[in-house]
């Protein structure tokens, strides 16, 4: 399936028959459990096919119908709604979201919430996902560690906890698109490691939100995006000047007092200057470690230690061994792991 299959693929589910609620009620008995503004609050157990089936799939991709009536509700899975055509509005508690083609929204475990009927126009695609994509677990799997990659998950996190939800209004030109295609082609299209595929693809669709999470928060503040925006350009001048970076010629450069960089920074991260400026270059070293094959002193040096027992000392605090042991451990790993046939 391409990207056109796609397109007349989901023209052609518009017009099939909407799942009738009562029907799921009489059959399933959803537990009520709280009202918001006056409306019974449901808990959906179950992840249901279009044709009102229970399904035990770890990720469900389906195609919202047309014109189904769906109470509010929570479940114990994360759901994600994206817009592949005109637009769809999400019910919260207290709010209403209007989503436009090409925008996402992911919606926590246990958060009430239900969508406007769609028409005839629109095409709304809802994923569920038993497993949580932006656990520990996942975010671990992030390699290419950075002072701003990391504030870019922390505010993504802390959006999330806030909110329970997290809303990316893209536009239809985003990367956004392109990514959720291939992961509908995959599912409507079932091959040979379509569940590896889809998997694979939804690392790059989180670490796309993850990159956009500074300016894509589900209640807008201008001044907070200004604020945003300065600590990342804080951040990148370290990243680029890591190995011989000071806070006075960074105050120069940016013509702010040092004393108002160090608090931003503080503020916003809750490092110091001279801390981050550390776990950069350690950062930095364990690249390295991990993927070349150069003295240990020599990578000391490349990341702006002029002292080699200084450098030991800074990054067993963080890693907790030395240089040499970590270089060791990630060539064991490498090697205790064989493509299995």
């Amino acid at each position: 399936m391409n990207s056109v299959d796609l397109h007349s693929f989901l023209q052609a589910n518009n017009t099939r028959k909407a799942p009738d609620w009562n029907v799921i009620k009489n059959t399933y008995n959803p537990e009520p459990v709280n009202r918001v503004n006056g409306e019974t609050v449901y808990n959906f157990n179950m992840i249901f096919d279009p044709t009102t089936n229970p399904i035990e799939d770890n990720i469900f991709i389906s195609q919202a119908p047309v014109g189904a009536f769906v109470p509010m509700h929570i479940h114990q899975y994360i759901e994600l709604i994206y817009v592949y055509q005109g637009k769809c509005t999400v019910i919260m508690e207290d709010h209403e979201i209007n989503i436009t083609e090409g925008g996402t929204i992911m919606i926590d475990k246990n958060t009430p919430h239900t969508i406007k009927e769609i028409s005839k126009s629109d095409i709304a695609i809802e994923m569920k996902l038993k497993h949580d994509y932006l656990s520990t677990g996942f975010l671990s799997r992030f390699t290419n560690k950075s002072i701003i990659s990391q504030f870019l998950i922390d505010s993504l996190i802390d959006s999330r906890r806030a909110n329970n939800y997290l809303y990316f209004p893209f536009e239809g030109h985003s990367k956004v698109v392109g990514i959720m295609e291939q992961i509908m082609c995959e599912h409507f299209d079932k091959d040979v490691f379509t569940s590896e595929m889809i998997d694979a693809y939804l690392f790059i669709l989180f670490t796309e939100l993850i990159r956009h999470s500074n300016s894509s928060n589900s209640k807008p503040q201008d001044n907070l995006k200004q604020k945003d925006a300065i600590v990342l350009d804080f951040l990148k001048y370290i990243d680029d000047h890591f190995k011989d970076c000071s806070l006075t010629e960074m105050a120069e450069h940016y013509k702010y007092h040092p004393n108002y960089i160090s608090a931003v920074l503080k503020k916003a991260t809750g490092k110091s200057f001279k801390d981050l400026l550390q776990i950069q270059r350690l950062n930095k070293a364990a690249l390295y470690l991990s993927n070349s094959d150069l003295p240990i002193p020599d990578i000391a040096e490349e990341v702006g230690y002029s002292s080699v027992s200084f450098f030991y000392k800074k990054f067993n605090e963080v890693y907790f061994q030395t240089p040499k042991e970590y270089r060791d451990n990630q060539s064991q790993n490498l090697i205790s792991s064989p493509i299995k046939l």
